[in-house]
């Protein structure tokens, strides 16, 4: 073999426009299946777990009156104005 050849036995003509085969369409089962995969076994429970936690920390915060400001700026009731 020469220096600088080409080492690979490549001879098949390849084309930039090859014919491909037109997608399949997916059905329902299919989307289901794709949307199931990477789901662990526990990933529903945990979602709704955090579903619960969160509906229970805006419950806590209508109970107790604390609303985020982007000010940084405390509650008037504790403003010291003296």
């Amino acid at each position: 073999m020469a220096e600088g050849e080409c080492q690979t036995k490549n001879t098949k003509d390849y084309d930039e426009e090859e014919d491909e085969a037109p997608v399949p369409v997916l059905d329902e089962g299919d989307i289901a299946l794709l949307k199931t995969y990477g789901v662990g076994p526990y990933t529903n429970k945990i979602k709704s777990t955090e579903k619960e936690i969160k509906e229970h920390q805006e419950k806590l915060k209508d109970l107790i009156g604390i609303k985020e400001s982007d000010t940084g700026l405390s509650q008037p009731s504790q403003w010291d104005l003296n």
